[in-house]
């Protein structure tokens, strides 16, 4: 191939002029913290995602707290999870004073095992984690099957799988705890900012009034001396979105569905392309689900090779999230995960975001088909 005039770059935000416009009209108000705008995103969350309460937060991290928080995680207490997702997945069970017990993933998907979960529970065991590797649905059928059998909270971490659907159900309304991230590149942002989907109306409230430092605002009354009155009864947390953030999710969440079918649109693209190309792999898919595709995986012989060639053709690459196990916060480095073992030799991700052009996107299957 000849020189590249332009990168192509592996994550974009998206943002839209009518969000740019929400946040200056609300800049300009005097709720700029939590208000009605929160209201408001949660609201359209709900009716996206078919939860039965949504809670806003500031951080997708800040969400798993709150279900390690409500299904009583806490010292002594062990969770099993995944080892390949983002760290804001599993630093918040350090958090909880308790122990991640991370469990292996299926070489197919990259999602945890349910046959390994099981085999990892202990009287300790209090609450699963799972995470939607690339935006594409563990087996959550399975997964719910076993929590409940073992008396134990299942939390499903979609932060990379707004959009997604499982069994014809998208995600958010299907795990008792469902984890969603508003963070600046994934597939809706409010800047930064997450939510906690819950199946519960109790523990919808609950959540509510621990994310604002255990205050129940609904609530609570006002009284003759400008202030309220209520009690505190649970440990709190300052974990609150703003209006200015809210604002920004809803008129971004008005074209979720466009932006989630467009990078569908790419990995169709792409799994045309590589179906039978030789020295990589493609990522498997179940028919009874669809991914989001916050980023498409791909499994290559000779990855750094790889990766050397497209970066020379102006294609960036990334692995996305290392293995956790590797960290020495979380103990390091385990021996008694083959599957991921084998698939963290091999797996990397190519740009799928919204914003590439057709252009783009013939250009990243010229330089993939160019070798390396």
């Amino acid at each position: 191939m000849g020189s590249v005039a332009k990168r192509v770059v592996m994550f974009h935000p998206v943002v839209s002029d009518e969000s740019i416009e929400a946040v200056s009209r609300i800049m300009r108000d005097r709720w700029i913290g939590q208000g009605t705008a929160v209201d408001a995103f949660e609201s359209a969350l709900r009716e996206h995602t078919g939860a039965c309460q949504v809670v806003a937060v500031s951080t997708n991290s800040a969400a798993v707290r709150l279900a390690l928080a409500l299904s009583d995680v806490g010292p002594g207490s062990e969770v099993i999870t995944t080892p390949l997702a983002c760290t804001a997945t599993n630093h918040p069970i350090l958090e909880q004073f308790a122990t991640p017990v991370f469990a292996d993933i299926q070489a197919g998907t990259g999602t945890i095992d349910p046959r390994d979960v099981e085999r990892r529970i202990t009287e300790r065991t209090r609450a699963i984690v799972c995470y939607d590797w690339g935006g594409y649905p563990c087996d959550l059928e399975e997964l719910s099957v076993i929590a409940e059998r073992h008396e134990l909270a299942l939390i499903e971490d979609a932060s990379e799988a707004l959009g997604a659907t499982y069994k014809s159900t998208p995600v958010g309304g299907i795990a008792p705890f469902t984890v969603l991230s508003f963070q600046a590149i994934n597939i809706v942002t409010t800047g930064e900012g997450g939510a906690l989907c819950t199946r519960n109306d109790d523990t919808g409230q609950a959540a509510r009034a621990r994310r604002w430092y255990g205050i129940d605002r609904r609530g609570r009354r006002p009284n003759e001396i400008g202030y309220y009155d209520f009690d505190v009864i649970s440990v709190g947390y300052g974990y609150h979105m703003t209006n200015m953030a809210a604002a920004m999710g809803v008129a971004n969440l008005d074209r979720m569905d466009t932006l989630v079918a467009r990078r569908r649109q790419i990995a169709a693209q792409y799994r045309e392309a590589f179906r039978s190309f030789p020295g990589l792999r493609l990522s498997e898919e179940a028919p009874d689900r669809m991914s989001a595709y916050h980023s498409f995986t791909i499994h290559v012989d000779r990855r750094a090779e790889f990766c050397t060639a497209l970066r020379g053709r102006g294609i960036e690459t990334s692995i996305v999230h290392a293995r956790n196990d590797e960290y020495s916060v979380f103990g390091g480095r385990r021996h008694d995960l083959p599957v991921l073992d084998q698939f963290t030799q091999s797996y990397i991700a190519i740009p799928c975001h919204p914003l590439l052009t057709d252009c783009e996107v013939d250009q990243v299957i010229e330089s993939v088909r160019g070798g390396w």
